[in-house]
């Protein structure tokens, strides 16, 4: 694996975890926290757990597949890119009236998204 390629893992793997972070058991959120947001190795991990470290390998895969299903039912992190992208599009417009035009636009279709 190229090293932008365990870039883009982390950062898609840290998305998740922002999103979903709250869906999980404190032991997968733990393990993650302490793997993606720490920087802790898998075997720190896995002595301080009590664990082996295939263990806590495992238990990292399964979190990650599960959060992925999580996104793949839910969209909240695609949406959420494309709201931040709207309102970078929305910046960009000089003309206020048509700015703001936009932007109530935005808020409903948000609301009524919901």
């Amino acid at each position: 694996m190229t090293d932008l390629a365990i870039l883009e893992e982390r950062s898609e793997v840290l998305e998740l975890l922002g999103e979903y972070e709250t869906l999980l058991t404190p032991k997968q959120r733990g393990a993650l926290n302490d793997y993606y947001r720490f920087d802790l190795s898998l075997g720190e991990i896995a002595e301080s757990s009590g664990v082996s470290r295939a263990a806590v390998h495992d238990a990292i895969a399964k979190t990650i597949a599960k959060m992925r299903d999580y996104e793949e039912k839910l969209h909240l992190v695609e949406k959420k890119k494309d709201i931040k992208n709207a309102i970078s599009a929305i910046e960009k417009v000089e003309d206020a009236n048509m700015k703001l035009e936009l932007y109530r636009q935005l808020g409903k279709d948000l609301t009524d998204g919901i």
